[in-house]
């Protein structure tokens, strides 16, 4: 009798590198970007989701019907999953971006004010 073949479940992640230096030890150029796909073996399925193998003694319960999972099911889920991920990231840095920026705006009109009531008092 043989054994099932293994179920996988999928997930993308990226990472930033560093640029190449030269001989100097200075960056040329730009860091870079990689995506990695990783996949994970299934452990066993429970009546919610299923345990991953998440390396030496390391078990990961992923709940099968969450709209958030850590991995997915597909290759193409996965996909999907990765690119919600990093549009929901970006949207966030954004809005900090805006928020740094009202910030910086309130700091120089308030220290404008400041230095000209200090000045006054002279």
């Amino acid at each position: 009798m043989t054994e099932p073949e293994p179920e996988y479940w999928y997930r993308f992640d990226n990472h930033f590198t560093a640029p190449p230096l030269d001989e100097w030890e200075n960056p040329i150029g730009e860091g870079g970007v990689m995506i990695h796909l990783s996949q994970y073996k299934v452990v066993r399925h429970t009546p919610c989701g299923v345990q991953l193998d998440m390396g030496p003694e390391e078990v990961k319960f992923v709940l099968a019907s969450a709209t958030k999972r850590f991995a997915c099911p597909t290759i193409e889920e996965a996909r999907a999953s990765f690119l919600v991920r990093k549009r929901k990231q970006l949207s966030i840095y954004m809005h900090r971006v805006a928020d740094m920026r009202k910030v910086l705006e309130k700091a120089d009109y308030l220290m404008d004010r400041e230095v000209q009531r200090l000045e006054t008092k002279r």
